[in-house]
């Protein structure tokens, strides 16, 4: 496993174009389309943090999307100790940003980080580490990620993802990742779609009693699992306020207007939903964790040469958790 803390950052962000929006509408015809990324809350939590450098500086974010027109992601200011961040919804097939056919949006993602040539100038015979900051990318995508990755440039490629849902935290400064939802009755309390059976817990109580070692249902826990909700709900409310009173259409300078005219009632939302989350097991008395409380446990990595073939292939589509992509991040 490759580890990393506090390195110096590349930042990328996945954004919906109007192409891979219409092939989601055309697969589902409840979608409802993702907005840009400088009206995103969860998306501009999570770079609100990570882009961070130190005192009145911060690293810049470069929005990526796949349209009519393939953009490469431009690295040329690339140094040879940045850790890549790609940050963006999506689950263990793929990013939405990248359309609904996992294996194209794959082929898709691979184009984007390579046909701008940078990356293999810059990196030739040198390290090469991308963290998938998006929901779930551990549980399949950040293999393929690496394997295909590492044939399109020559040389091996280290890649990491989440293993659940994930959100950013005032920690994802100083970890350079979001928290992760453990599943189970976590992944069944923010998005039951998550199940083959949303309106039936029993999997995800399974998978929580064996973690907790004693049974533990959701039907025992329910008042408390109401409570928790409202109150998270109340604060995403919260979030998307500020975000709808921002004017700028440029990510970089919407976090600036975000940090300049609302830091302080930004970081306090933020330091509130965390304040939630983490000891949700004694202050909500909801007997379990929400998230890992420790960031480290709900990440795993792999390398290019590591992962097989059969590991990198990715079926079926990049299936949206009900009409929308879900707004965790």
């Amino acid at each position: 496993m490759t580890y990393f803390w506090s390195a110096p950052r590349f930042i990328a962000v996945a954004a919906p174009s109007k192409k891979t929006d219409d092939e989601h509408k055309k697969r589902n015809p409840d979608y409802e389309p993702k907005p840009p990324v400088y009206e995103d809350y969860a998306l501009m939590k999570v770079l609100y943090m990570l882009r961070t450098r130190g005192f009145n500086s911060n690293y810049p974010v470069n929005v990526f999307q796949y349209g009519n027109t393939v953009i490469p992601i431009d690295f040329s200011g690339l140094q040879d100790s940045d850790v890549i961040f790609v940050v963006g919804h999506g689950n263990d097939h793929g990013l939405y940003a990248m359309g609904p056919k996992a294996e194209e949006g794959n082929k898709r993602f691979i184009r984007i980080l390579t046909e701008d040539g940078n990356l293999k100038a810059k990196r030739k015979g040198k390290e090469i580490v991308i963290m998938l900051l998006s929901c779930r990318a551990g549980l399949g995508l950040h293999k393929a990620v690496a394997r295909k990755l590492t044939t399109a440039l020559g040389q091996d490629v280290t890649v990491g993802g989440p293993l659940g849902f994930t959100f950013g935290s005032h920690m994802t400064n100083a970890t350079e990742r979001s928290e992760v939802l453990i599943q189970g009755l976590p992944w069944c309390m923010e998005y039951p779609q998550a199940y083959d059976d949303p309106k039936d817990p029993t999997q995800a109580e399974k998978e929580t009693s064996a973690r907790e070692g004693r049974t533990i249902t959701y039907e025992s826990k329910k008042k408390e699992i109401e409570e928790f909700i409202k109150q998270k709900k109340r604060l995403e409310v919260g979030f998307k306020q500020i975000i709808g009173k921002l004017k700028s259409k440029e990510v970089n300078k919407a976090l600036d207007e975000l940090e300049k005219n609302f830091g302080v009632p930004w970081k306090g939302l933020v330091h509130l939903q965390f304040d939630l989350y983490f000891p949700a097991r004694k202050e909500s008395d909801l007997e379990f964790d929400m998230w890992y409380p420790k960031v480290l446990e709900g990440y795993v990595w792999t390398t290019g040469k590591k992962t097989t073939a059969a590991e990198a292939v990715l079926k079926g589509d990049v299936t949206l958790l009900g009409a929308r992509a879900t707004s965790i991040q």
